[in-house]
């Protein structure tokens, strides 16, 4: 499968996208529709419509129609315009009413994010037996200036059937605590639900009956017993469960990708490019066991480049509806906690998928024609096998580029270090975000899995030339699809909160920096709100200041998410662009592949999803748990590294400052907990909003990001992962 696209010089620039109406044409007919829809239920508010009454008030009697029936209810549900009273029965969304997910994470009063801009707060006693991540139905009971209060009155959803948690076992009966305290009721099991659990084990517990009443009791079975509760490994399990992540494989799984075949027939080698005799390597972490990715460079006669961007073709193994594929689908992504990786896919699957020195694979591959200045003037899309000749780690590689030599594999790092050098140079140039490196921290065990060491990752140059092909890479993919209508999935990034943008740049001004201006306000579009944000973390003074402005820049910052419409990608100032270059750990990737094949290669070729849009939420939404579960993982392997050092005195810098409490990093280890300003005694502390300082009131004495203070740990708790400090 070869695909091969002619650039012209202005196919990169900022456009303002003169295919989106194209795009958006079915969107157009869906909302047209979702309005004739709103008029029927206005007209009668009381009543309750399915979907055939709808389509037949409005003459429409073929399935297509039908089709564009159910996809504008779904709309307006979304919209919260209307609501699901029952399945597949729907009723204009009473004002007083509004649908959200309840929010068990904060203290009471419960919170709960709706449709409104405001948070609702429902106290436990009217929670009707909502649980965390619920989906709910609330009325509105009472309206202030800053929040609503409101009582469940429907629960749509539920969350998750089941928990984590440990057992309790008396003569009569067992009950269940949750290790997160996410359900306001009381659990029993009935002791023929226990299996062979004994009292005192970790456990997964499945809910099978929900009352509405005001008791809010809940039973359920145990349907896993996980171990002794108080195991490092049993503890993992039960996190991970407990977040919908399977700690573990089933035996078919295991046995279907132990199945699956290897071995490379001829015919598929002359199906494929054969670049088996082109310089191929790898680079990847220190003992990397799971590898993606492998570049190859080759040196044309005119002197440009053909840049090779392959990426393990999982797709081409993992055939949709499996067992794996669906599996895969579900957990979507793998997850790295301090000391243990849940993988998306088996083990032994990825191993033999990846890409190591000396054997033959097959890969998807996108190869790019260059010039010394980083100018892409062809690329192809093609099915690849390939041979890497040399896996580097980053710190090898880094070598090379600290010390070249006329060594084959050291000319090609540097050149391609070069051609990645002008590819970020030119990122933010067209208005990409410059961070500094994220902190992130390499924990070190002894022999019985304890914490020993801590310390920030080093980073090296060799990551970054990295990082820069493999976003060229989803870049060149998500352009090629936009351009030519391809559905994908797209990663994108929307522009800075207005609230928080609008801080940072008052923040900016009282602290003398100079801002662009459109229309006497602050950032207007995005490439003004990118040099904006640009241009002040570029001429920070002091570390103070570079703290502080990094801070404000971050917070204002959307979250990157997962898409099926193309949109721009603010942060990397790419106009499109999608995850392409990590299948082993991303299901999104898989999903990447195989519509792109069937794009240019097998129209008839089936992707395994077929509401593209549900995807994205699912994919999004196993994201946020995914990255939770990883800080939490972090936080508790911090905590535990401080327990013996609740006497000592520690150098710490002011990194983020809110209303009530300041975060502090150790210098040493890299290290945050956090430092409340009531902690700050003999004087009453108040943050100044327009410079982010906090002063004394009476003695004058003032903090601000980015100044250096010693403290002293006043609690720690293991299992949150909560570290607290106060001035030593």
């Amino acid at each position: 499968m070869v695909f091969t696209d002619q650039l012209s010089e202005t196919t990169f620039l900022h456009s303002s996208r003169p295919w989106w109406e194209r795009v958006f044409y079915p969107n157009r007919i869906r909302d047209r529709i979702a309005t004739k829809l709103l008029q029927v239920f206005e007209i009668s508010a009381y009543r309750i419509f399915t979907a055939y009454d709808l389509a037949r008030s409005l003459g429409i009697s073929d399935m297509n129609g039908q089709c564009v029936i159910d996809e504008a209810l779904c709309y307006l549900v979304q919209k919260g315009k209307v609501e699901q009273i029952h399945p597949g029965k729907f009723q204009l969304r009473n004002q007083s009413h509004v649908t959200g997910v309840i929010d068990l994470s904060s203290d009471i009063p419960t919170l709960i994010t709706g449709s409104d801009n405001r948070p609702v707060y429902v106290l436990p006693n009217r929670l009707q037996g909502a649980s965390h991540g619920d989906t709910v139905l609330v009325n509105i009971r009472q309206k202030t200036q800053y929040c609503l209060e409101g009582e469940v009155v429907r629960i749509l959803k539920h969350a998750q059937r089941s928990l984590a948690g440990t057992l309790e076992v008396s003569s009569h009966r067992a009950y269940f605590t949750p290790d997160k305290q996410d359900l306001f009721c009381e659990i029993e099991i009935p002791l023929k639900h226990i299996k062979n659990a004994v009292d005192g084990d970790s456990v997964v517990v499945k809910f099978y009956y929900y009352t509405q009443c005001n008791t809010r009791k809940v039973t359920g079975k145990v349907i896993k017993v996980l171990g002794e509760a108080d195991l490092q490994q049993v503890k993992n399990s039960a996190f991970m469960q407990e977040n919908g992540f399977p700690s573990e494989f089933t035996p078919e799984e295991e046995d279907e990708a132990a199945a699956i075949h290897f071995d490379i027939a001829e015919e598929e080698i002359t199906n494929r490019l054969d670049m088996r005799g082109i310089t191929t390597f790898t680079i990847d972490p220190k003992g990397a066991k799971c590898i993606d990715d492998a570049i190859s460079i080759h040196i044309l006669e005119d002197d440009d480049f053909e840049i090779g961007i392959h990426i393990s073709d999982v797709s081409h193994y993992i055939k949709p509806g499996s067992l794996l594929d669906k599996q895969a689908y579900e957990r979507a992504a793998t997850v790295h906690l301090a000391d243990y990786t849940l993988p998306m896919l088996p083990r032994s699957f990825t191993h033999r998928c990846s890409l190591f020195p000396g054997e033959d694979k097959l890969t998807f591959s996108i190869i790019l024609r260059m010039d010394n200045e980083a100018k892409i003037y062809n690329r192809r899309i093609v099915k690849t096998i390939i041979r890497s000749q040399r896996q580097f780690s980053y710190e090898d590689a880094q070598q090379l580029i600290d010390n070249p030599t006329d060594e084959i594999f050291s000319k090609s790092i540097n050149t391609l270090y070069a051609l990645s050098l002008k590819l970020r140079e030119k990122r933010f140039k067209n208005g990409a975000i410059m961070f500094k490196d994220h902190l992130e921290l390499h924990f070190e065990y002894d022999n019985m899995g304890q914490v020993i060491n801590v310390k920030p990752k080093e980073r090296f140059e060799s990551m970054h030339l990295i990082e820069e092909f493999m976003l060229l890479a989803g870049r060149n993919m998500a352009e090629l699809a936009a351009q030519k209508h391809f559905p994908l999935i797209y990663r994108i990034h929307g522009y800075p909160k207005v609230s928080t943008f609008n801080e940072f740049c008052r923040v900016a001004d009282n602290y003398g920096y100079t801002l662009l201006h459109e229309k006497n306000k602050c950032g207007n579009s995005g490439h003004t709100i990118a040099q904006n944000i640009s241009g002040v973390l570029s001429q920070t003074k002091t570390v103070q200041e570079e703290s502080l402005f990094t801070y404000l820049a971050i917070r204002s910052m959307s979250q990157g998410k997962y898409s099926h419409v193309p949109r721009r990608h603010f942060a990397l100032a790419f106009d499109h662009y999608t995850h392409f270059t990590s299948p082993m750990s991303r299901y999104a990737d898989i999903l990447a592949h195989r519509m792109l094949i069937r794009a240019l290669v097998a129209p008839t070729e089936p992707t395994g999803v077929y509401n593209y849009e549900k995807a994205c939420d699912h994919f999004n939404r196993m994201g946020r748990k995914a990255k939770m579960m990883e800080q939490h993982s972090n936080r508790q392997k911090c905590a535990e590294f401080l327990s013996d050092k609740m006497e000592d005195i520690l150098e710490g810098i002011i990194i983020y400052i809110t209303i009530n409490q300041m975060i502090i990093e150790l210098s040493e280890w890299g290290v945050r907990g956090i430092l409340p300003l009531k902690s700050l005694k003999y004087d009453h502390y108040r943050l100044d909003y327009r410079t982010f300082i906090v002063y004394g009131v009476n003695s004058g004495k003032s903090y601000q990001m980015g100044d250096k203070i010693q403290v002293h740990i006043t609690h720690l708790d293991i299992s949150y992962g909560v570290i607290s400090f106060a001035p030593a």
